[in-house]
């Protein structure tokens, strides 16, 4: 089985579900639910993980009805503003009503990341810890250290950090931003995504500029705490889904058959 643990869909109704005001796709950008169906079907992907796409920002309803509409194929995961007070009520409402299994944290979103690190946040992880759910959390290598504390006073919640965590590709030793990443394989409740290699790379695939990083992150974590992931539907300007795929399987090659079986499916 294979699992992609990172896409993005939208519907092409944009009456029924409009775009809100952070970000709109790009002219002509599709990605609904029946498209990522063709390209997984191509690609012989099994099953994949949903995430709220930032153009609707706190409105979950198109994910939550691609959840209804292809039971066992699809999880999701909300985003849910993180500052507001009601948000560990409707963390919660999305879990148990809806079947979400988690919630994203986009850094980029507050003015200072390590505000989503303070003691008010506390009750939020709670509530994620107690529902048995996930973070997963998008942001720049740099801001990995705001995060940390709170990761660190939670052990008992999962912790995803979406595109291997943010590095940039190209970084000199000591690999200053690459060593944020690192560090969080201290705590054994950080996984990371193998994914967007062929969006940050800066030469053509099979885009060897981005291998030894994921191999010292491969080194770091261990394959138990990796999941490999497409960012559909961008990465179809990118190479296309099935060379995402093919990137992984078949050019690191210091991924063993079992260490795929981890990042395919068993994480």
């Amino acid at each position: 089985m294979i699992i992609d643990s990172h896409l993005h869909v939208w519907s092409d109704d944009e009456h029924r579900y409009p775009f809100g005001e952070v970000a709109q796709p790009a002219r002509g950008e599709m990605a609904s639910v029946e498209l990522l169906g063709d390209h997984m079907s191509v690609a012989g992907v099994d099953k994949a993980v949903i995430v709220q796409p930032i153009h609707y920002l706190y409105d979950n309803r198109y994910v939550a009805e691609c959840l209804v509409r292809f039971p066992g194929r699809f999880a999701g995961v909300a985003l849910v503003d993180p500052k507001g007070p009601a948000a560990p009520f409707e963390l919660e409402c999305l879990v148990r009503e809806q079947g979400f299994g988690g919630m994203r944290l986009h850094l980029s979103l507050q003015t200072d990341p390590s505000d989503l690190a303070t003691s008010d946040q506390d009750q939020l992880w709670r509530r994620v810890e107690e529902l048995d759910v996930c973070f997963i959390i998008l942001g720049k290598a740099e801001d990995l250290p705001a995060i940390e504390p709170i990761v660190g006073r939670f052990p008992g919640v999962k912790v995803v950090l979406d595109h291997l965590g943010g590095p940039p590709v190209g970084e000199e030793r000591p690999y200053p931003l690459l060593s944020h990443v690192l560090r969080m394989a201290k705590y054994p409740n950080v996984y990371v995504k193998v994914s967007n290699m062929n969006r940050i790379s800066q030469v053509p695939y099979p885009h060897i500029d981005t291998h030894e990083m994921v191999r010292r992150i491969y080194d770091a974590f261990g394959p138990e705490r990796l999941m490999w992931g497409t960012d559909f539907p961008h990465v179809l300007n990118a190479g296309g889904y099935v060379r995402a795929l093919g990137l992984v399987r078949d050019e690191l090659g210091f991924l063993n058959e079992d260490d795929k079986e981890w990042l395919f499916n068993k994480t």
